[in-house]
């Protein structure tokens, strides 16, 4: 099985981004779901899967609004990495000391402009959408219908 887990807060103006991604691979046939990012979650999301892409917003400074990161391996526990406080390098440490990692793990982040209270993404990251979308579709490649 392969997954794709958008992670983020749809209250959150950009942090919406992988929640975006999620809604539209599902609607190209892919098996995406949506997460909040807590670790839990992230590993329940991810069980049994082959291969698991999570599509997520980072804080980067200075950022670049809209700019795409992938990274297949765990993404740095220090630093400017996820816009929660808990997240993906929790999730990845909490399911390799409990064997439950995906047998692949591939990272995209994409540079926010705006993480406010509210609805709809910033232009820049609205218009990143559909090139990580055909990005995490090639991760799926011919496993999709």
């Amino acid at each position: 099985m392969n997954v794709v887990i958008g992670v983020g807060s749809p209250y959150r103006r950009d942090d919406a981004v992988g929640l975006h991604v999620a809604v539209a691979v599902a609607q190209r046939g892919g098996h995406a779901v949506q997460s909040d990012g807590e670790p839990a979650g992230l590993l329940l999301a991810w069980e049994d899967a082959d291969l698991a892409v999570i599509v997520d917003a980072v804080v980067c400074e200075p950022a670049t609004p809209g700019r795409i990161h992938r990274t297949a391996t765990a993404p740095p526990t220090h630093g400017g990495a996820s816009s929660h406080g808990l997240g993906i390098p929790e999730a990845v440490a909490l399911a390799t000391a409990l064997g439950r990692m995906p047998r692949r793990l591939v990272v995209y982040a994409v540079e926010a402009a705006d993480l406010s209270l509210g609805v709809g993404l910033s232009n820049q990251v609205a218009r990143a959408v559909p090139a990580l979308v055909d990005q995490v579709l090639g991760e799926l490649g011919a496993r999709l219908k």
